[in-house]
């Protein structure tokens, strides 16, 4: 495994995002594979620079990205993390947490409950157990009122 400064739940988050833009489950994940999870999250990959993360991402040059230079990628952009990307202002930061936070965020309330959850990770081509989608909602939920709200989400990505 990588040396990373991220925590246990945080190399968890980081695992569940890699493992759903996996679509053929190999274990790598293609440029192609990349693009089309950002478009199934109603994100527009042309927001994004595709190429130049894979460029730093993929260490070995075989235009796959494995879990250890996702994870990699992610400390070196200070994804996953409380830390604000190297040498990006914050402000950025918080506006890809806000995009991301509202696909979740299906009604709009600013809260993401289990169903919200799983109806994001179904559109992604996932099937998590409810034990699962219990578990993930937990890892975030610092209030225990079993609903994320923006803070929790931003810190748990």
């Amino acid at each position: 495994m990588s040396n990373t400064s991220f925590s246990e739940s945080q190399i968890v988050n980081i695992k569940q995002q890699f493992y759903a833009m996996d679509r053929d489950r190999d274990g790598l994940i293609t440029e192609a594979e990349f693009i089309q999870a950002l478009k199934n999250s109603d994100r527009n990959p042309d927001d994004y620079e595709v190429q130049k993360f894979f460029s730093k991402a993929d260490k070995n040059k075989d235009g796959k990205i494995t879990f250890n230079e996702f994870l990699d990628a992610c400390q070196t952009l200070g994804l996953g993390s409380s830390l604000p990307v190297s040498g990006k202002p914050a402000d950025k930061d918080s506006k890809e947490v806000d995009a991301i936070f509202r696909n979740f965020d299906r009604d709009g309330d600013g809260l993401i409950t289990a169903e919200e959850l799983e109806s994001v990770l179904k559109a992604q081509g996932e099937n998590p157990s409810k034990s699962d989608i219990q578990d993930m909602l937990q890892s975030a939920d610092k209030n225990k009122d079993n609903k994320v709200d923006r803070e929790e989400f931003a810190k748990m990505i």
